[in-house]
């Protein structure tokens, strides 16, 4: 027993330094964990029967700099790297894995991606704004008839003088709209939407109020993450400057792939928030129930289903 014991501590010091290998890195999951337990926790359950995001925590996480979390310093951001982003978003989906997923719609696919592929002039002037949760961003690649085959977008950059006239419809845009108090169903901020040039596929910064740019309709009553806004983006002949082209023109497959990447490993651990958030479900309702005068957790079979289910984590979290 003192072996096997000693060996599940082992087992679980490494798992902790794998996921928590800095200082820094421990030092921003207990600020998470803090930060959640007092201010995401209370409300998820409001906010996802209201199927709204709620804008005044994502004021709050710009507070923090979580929004530029993978941002160098001097545009705002907090300087640190892709465990850090796993670190977020493994603590905020614990408790709303539907606002974790707006902040990863905003912090990855729109700031994260912007920062890289943005040129000097584009970071300066909008990245301070995003970092702070001031205007909220979105990216547009899937469509009505396609998602990430790319190949079969539809949406098209048209030259027009010393730009580009946009014509399409994004689907299923996580902060293509944002629900305020004041106004109801609102336009997001801003966009980086993918369209097709005649040159090949390439980036462009939509924003908000371009003419043309609105919401065909917000995604209601969805079975999961409600608590993120999703929406139909239509852009009607809509004028793109030069200036908003992002990254080169018709070399936007690489960059868009590229910032999937760290988009896909958040998303993975936001499935490991909520998995851990499972566990601790199963372990109070296992030592409050009883049966045959007993709680349910000293039964063997209740026994092994959470230890699979345990394992299972440990494997995903070592994974990610």
């Amino acid at each position: 027993m003192a072996a096997r014991s000693t060996a599940a501590r082992v087992s679980s010091g490494l798992l902790h330094r794998l996921l928590t290998p800095t200082a820094e890195h421990a030092a921003l999951r207990e600020m998470m964990r803090a930060f959640v337990a007092k201010e995401v926790e209370p409300q998820a359950l409001h906010h996802d029967r209201l199927e709204k995001c709620n804008l005044t925590l994502v004021k709050k996480l710009g507070d923090l700099g979580l929004h530029g979390i993978c941002v160098d310093e001097e545009y705002g951001g907090s300087g640190m790297d892709a465990v850090a982003a796993v670190i977020a978003h493994e603590e905020l989906s614990y408790s709303d894995p539907g606002f974790c997923l707006s902040y990863l719609a905003h912090s990855m696919l729109f700031v994260n991606n912007l920062f890289h592929n943005g040129s000097e002039q584009q970071k300066r002037r909008l990245l301070p704004s995003v970092i702070s949760g001031e205007l909220i961003g979105s990216m547009g690649m899937s469509e009505p008839g396609c998602g990430t085959d790319v190949l079969a977008m539809t949406t098209k950059a048209t030259p027009d003088g010393d730009g580009w006239r946009l014509d399409g419809a994004k689907m299923w845009i996580t902060n293509g709209c944002l629900d305020t108090e004041e106004e109801g169903v609102q336009l997001g901020d801003c966009c980086l939407v993918y369209a097709k040039a005649p040159e090949g596929l390439s980036l462009f910064l939509v924003e908000k109020p371009m003419e043309g740019f609105r919401v065909g309709q917000k995604i209601r009553d969805k079975c999961g993450m409600r608590a993120s806004s999703t929406a139909e983006l239509i852009f009607d002949d809509v004028k793109i400057p030069r200036e908003n082209l992002v990254g080169e023109l018709g070399k936007g497959v690489v960059p868009m792939m590229r910032n999937l990447e760290i988009e896909r490993v958040t998303l993975a651990a936001m499935s490991l928030g909520i998995a851990r958030r499972c566990l601790d479900v199963m372990m109070k309702h296992t030592q409050e129930r009883k049966s045959f005068g007993k709680p349910l957790v000293d039964f063997g079979q209740i026994q092994r289903h959470f230890a699979e289910s345990y394992a299972q984590w440990a494997a995903a979290r070592a994974y990610v």
